[in-house]
């Protein structure tokens, strides 16, 4: 009967102490997507070819923060105006892991706009600038705005 009620109590005693583990953050799982504030530039702002780009942003996440990308496309939707001559699209794209643990960052990166691509004047119009932040558990956010290469001719 003794054996009967230790093994009983070292029974109950796992079960309470496995219960109160706190390895698994007492079972709650990150599905809280990460939050990009754009500081600079803004939207529809124009730089001129072989100028740069001020980039500035915090982030944040609620449990920890994991990577970022920044990607800079043409929006050319075929209303550009493009003279006789060939000219090359701009594509930049940059991706960094963030320091482990961090909850909260802020990023400033200078990026230069250039004069030529492959040997070709840059085509001049609207881009899209694209932040896409990761935190550790996977949960993505994206956040675009427009900017201008050249001259912003408003339409």
């Amino acid at each position: 009967m003794k054996k009967y009620i230790i093994a009983s109590l070292a029974i109950v005693s796992a079960i309470t102490f496995q219960s109160c583990s706190s390895d698994d953050d007492n079972g709650s799982v990150d599905t809280e997507k990460p939050v990009i504030v754009l500081n600079e530039p803004t939207d529809h702002e124009a730089f001129l070819p072989g100028s740069e780009i001020h980039l500035d942003a915090d982030f944040s996440d609620n449990v920890e923060l994991g990577s970022y990308k920044i990607e800079i496309h043409s929006a050319a939707d075929g209303h550009e105006h493009k003279g006789a001559n060939a000219v090359g699209e701009w594509f930049y794209s940059e991706t960094n892991q963030i320091e482990a643990g961090l909850r909260n960052t802020h990023i400033h990166k200078h990026i230069a706009v250039p004069t030529t691509v492959d040997g070709l004047p840059i085509v001049e119009g609207h881009y899209h600038l694209g932040i896409f932040l990761t935190d550790k558990a996977g949960n993505e956010q994206q956040h675009f705005i427009e900017i201008v290469v050249g001259e912003d001719h408003d339409h």
